[in-house]
Order: structure tokens, then C-alpha cells, then sequence
């Protein structure tokens, strides 16, 4: 534990001497700011009424978190994908193992580390931007908590596979796939809810399988979930509207939330194993 505690606070270490935390803080201060000014626009708008300001922030906040999960799933993708592939290119690798240190300790360390990092910028990130709707139109999800929880897991999730293809393909290679997985399976929840909405199973069938073999996209509907206010999800319910991209109806299953779990530790697990076998 020792090692692997070492490798983690390195791995943070790293990444701030490589300015990682920095752009993160730029890129989230400026978007942040661009939500203060819209948020306020938007609900001191004089052509709208209470009830469809009511209806428009909690909307508009599910929008910016989305972007903010896709800066959220590149920058797991940024900072996991260079972590071994770079390391064994540079050498650096190379004096470490070879000393009495597991690679098992190299990459649970790594994993550990980056892992901190992206819950302190998705917490930060939660905080900041529930805090500025708040003030700006007085609305506050109801469990920002939950929604914020499910945000970092999506991106733990690309930041486990970022790092398992760290240990088989170059830096920008793992960076391009990793990047091209989470679209394709926000892809694939769009097709499946195309499906559900115009009953057509093939579609269907596609959505419940990227759902499974990319767990994102339902993570991503379950911190939809509790941004909205029940003024929103029950309007959707009554009308008989399915989930979309942007709406949720009921919060992730338990089996669906185990399946999340498994996935990810056996991503993980294919990572040592795959970084065992690698020639230095």
C-alpha cells in the first residue's frame, strides 16, 4: 500500500507540474462565467412567464452539465491516456519496475491518483456551477449531490479505459479511441432512445447494448435524474414521454449500478493484466 500511496501522490504531483490542474481551472472558470451570465439573462427574461422560467433554468442546467461531462470525459481521457505509454517510450518505467516495486503497484497508483484529481475537478466543477444558478435564478437541483457523484463515475469509467489502452497503444492513440468510445456510446443511448420512442427493437436492442458495454450513457441519465425537479419529470410521466438524451424518468437500477461496478473493476483488472505482459 505504501507504493502504490507513493505512485498516487507522484502521479497528482505530475500532473500539476504539467499545468493539467491549470487548464482545468481555466477551462471551468470560463465556462462558469458564460452559465452566470446566461443564467441571469434567462431568468429575468421579461418575454417568459415564472412557470416557463420555472421550466427553462432546470433545462438549460442539464445542457451545461452535459457539456461539462464531455470536458469531464476528455479530460480523463488527457490525463490517463499518456500515464504508461509515454512512460515506457521516455524509459522512465524502466528504473522504476526494476526496482522492488510491482507494476500492479505502478498502475493501481496511477489510477488512484488521477482518479482524486478528476473528483476534485468534477466537485469543484458541481460546486461552482449549482452555486452560480443558485444565485442567479434562486433554483438548486434536488440532490446535486447524487447528480455530481454519477458525473465523476462517467468519467472514472473513461479514465479506467484510457488507462487500460495506456498499456498497449501510443499516447495519442489512447487518447482518440478513448475519446471516440464515450461518443459512441452517448451514440448509441441516442439510437436506443430513437428506438424506444418510434418502437422500432432494432434501434432498441442497439441503446440497451452500448448501455452494457459502455456504461456512460446511463450513468449520464442518472445525474440527469436528480438535476430535475419533479416539475419536470412529472409533466414527462403524465404525457407518456420516454427518456431522451436530455430527461430521465426514474433513477439507475440496482443491477444496472452493479453491472457499472463490475465493468469498471474489470477494466481495471484487464489493464494489469495487460501491463504485466508488456515489454519494457
Amino acid at each position: 500500500m505504501n507504493a502504490i500511496a507513493t505512485i498516487a501522490a507522484l502521479t497528482v504531483t505530475e500532473a500539476i507540474r504539467r499545468r493539467l490542474v491549470l487548464a482545468f481551472v481555466a477551462i471551468t472558470v470560463g465556462i462558469v462565467g458564460l452559465s452566470a451570465w446566461g443564467f441571469d439573462r434567462l431568468s429575468h427574461a421579461h418575454e417568459l412567464t415564472s412557470g416557463e422560467t420555472n421550466v427553462a433554468v432546470p433545462e438549460a442546467l442539464i445542457l451545461f452539465m452535459f457539456m461539462f461531462s464531455f470536458v469531464l470525459a476528455l479530460s480523463a481521457s488527457a490525463i490517463a491516456s499518456p500515464s504508461i505509454s509515454s512512460e515506457i517510450e521516455s524509459g522512465v518505467l524502466m528504473t522504476i519496475v526494476t526496482r522492488p516495486i510491482r507494476r500492479v503497484d505502478v498502475l493501481l497508483g496511477k489510477w488512484i491518483g488521477l482518479a482524486v484529481l478528476l473528483a476534485g475537478y468534477a466537485g469543484g466543477v458541481c460546486v461552482l456551477e449549482f452555486a452560480v444558478v443558485r444565485l442567479a435564478s434562486g433554483f438548486l437541483p434536488p440532490n446535486p449531490v447524487l447528480a455530481g457523484v454519477y458525473l465523476f463515475a462517467e468519467a472514472a469509467l473513461l479514465l479506467t479505459l484510457a488507462l487500460f489502452l495506456s498499456t498497449q497503444v501510443p499516447v495519442i492513440a489512447a487518447g482518440v479511441i478513448g475519446v471516440a468510445v464515450f461518443g459512441a456510446g452517448w451514440l448509441a443511448g441516442v439510437v436506443g432512445t430513437l428506438g424506444t420512442t418510434l418502437n422500432i427493437a432494432a434501434l432498441r436492442t442497439i441503446g440497451q447494448i452500448g448501455r452494457l458495454l459502455l456504461p456512460t450513457d446511463g450513468l449520464w441519465h442518472a445525474a440527469i435524474y436528480y438535476l430535475e425537479p419533479a416539475a419536470l419529470i412529472g409533466p414527462h410521466i403524465a404525457n407518456g414521454a420516454r427518456d431522451d438524451p436530455f430527461s430521465a424518468q426514474a433513477p439507475p437500477s440496482w443491477p444496472y449500478l452493479l453491472w457499472v461496478a463490475c465493468w469498471l473493476l474489470l477494466v481495471l483488472l484487464a489493464g494489469v493484466a495487460s501491463f504485466e505482459r508488456r515489454e519494457l
